[in-house]
């Protein structure tokens, strides 16, 4: 048990998150505090609930990048609409609209998929172009910092604060319930139900997936379906903690949604992947943004560093096959003459 687990791409991660914390420790003794723990969450939450929709594309062998016009779609549309009915409430109507609008979006991209049987990173394409163009021509192009009276405060609403020497009051933002909740559905999905067996199938052979009696068009319309949900929740959850709603919203960011989901362990050809590991792949990449900061370095090189350390847990699974196929020769017994 315990060697698999130290085998496992998650425990990898891990690792390097816990070697990168002691760099960063060492070279500023202030990231050891509450305070920074709280900083990385927060800079985690909207991140981590657009990975767990995109782990389920990924697991089951496709990959996504129109997810971020999704987001921006369902938050700015939502809250567009509702500024001009004179919306003064809360933030739970925001939610409910959004995840429609998001649901419907996911699911268009998802009929599109498995109608003309279609790769799903072309489709992804070109409705992420074609979102985001219908934003900013028949919504809006600029924007929008006015917030209804009952979501004034949203970004301030914390579970616990602690007081820091460094940065003042710093607290946990309540929003990482989201993630854990959304964390703890999405692994019951994965781990108990049968959907979540026939999205792993398809991912490890769509063919044997099909003979198994798995209804993969329909696997497919639900993994777009969640992934339309989430993107919207998570846009509106980003749009309330920066206190704006734009839409543009996370056009350059869907690569590093991805790098996190690959980081945790997910594989790129599908078949592999958990929420665990997706939700430590997202730490990671925060991780290294701050490292970046810390020394000076600018966004370039933190794009080439997330690059590099993506390029190597992508060459793991080829470099423990060529492993195993050495060790395996190396055991061989000569045949006796």
């Amino acid at each position: 048990m315990l060697k698999k687990i130290v085998k496992s791409s998650e425990f990898v991660t891990f690792t390097i998150i816990v070697l990168l914390s002691l760099i960063i420790g060492i070279i500023n003794p202030a990231f050891f505090s509450l305070a920074t723990v709280f900083d990385v969450l927060r800079a985690s939450i909207v991140v981590s609930i657009m990975a767990f929709g995109l782990l389920l594309v990924i697991i089951a062998g496709g990959i996504d990048i129109s997810f971020v016009a999704f987001a921006a779609l369902a938050s700015y549309g939502t809250h567009m609409f509702l500024l001009s009915r004179g919306y003064n409430g809360g933030i739970f109507l925001y939610y409910a609209i959004a995840c429609v609008i998001g649901l419907g979006a996911g699911l268009l991209s998802g009929l599109i998929v498995t109608r003309f049987n279609l790769p799903i990173f072309d489709v992804s394409l070109a409705m992420m172009t074609m979102w985001y163009g219908f934003i900013r021509f028949f919504i809006g192009s600029t924007k929008n910092f006015k917030l209804p009276e009952g979501a004034v405060g949203y970004y301030s609403r914390f579970l616990v604060t602690v007081r820091d020497p460094f940065v003042g009051e710093a607290g946990l933002h309540f929003s990482i319930l989201y993630v854990l909740i959304i964390g703890v559905l999405i692994h019951c999905l994965l781990k108990y139900t049968t959907l979540g067996r026939g999205i792993f199938a398809m991912g490890g052979n769509r063919e044997v997936a099909i003979r198994s009696g798995f209804n993969i068009k329909g696997t497919l319309l639900v993994v777009f379906g969640i992934l339309g949900v989430l993107s919207a929740f998570a846009g509106v959850t980003h749009s309330f903690l920066s206190r704006h709603f734009e839409p543009t919203l996370f056009m350059t960011q869907n690569l590093d949604v991805i790098a996190a989901v690959i980081l945790g362990g997910a594989s790129v050809t599908g078949g592999k992947g958990s929420v665990l590991g997706t939700f430590m792949g997202v730490i990671l990449i925060q991780l290294i943004n701050r490292a970046m900061v810390l020394t000076g370095i600018t966004v370039e090189w933190q794009q080439l560093m997330i690059g590099l350390v993506l390029a190597f847990f992508i060459s793991i699974p080829a470099i423990r096959d060529l492993i195993n196929k050495r060790a395996s020769r190396a055991v061989e017994v000569p045949e006796e003459i």
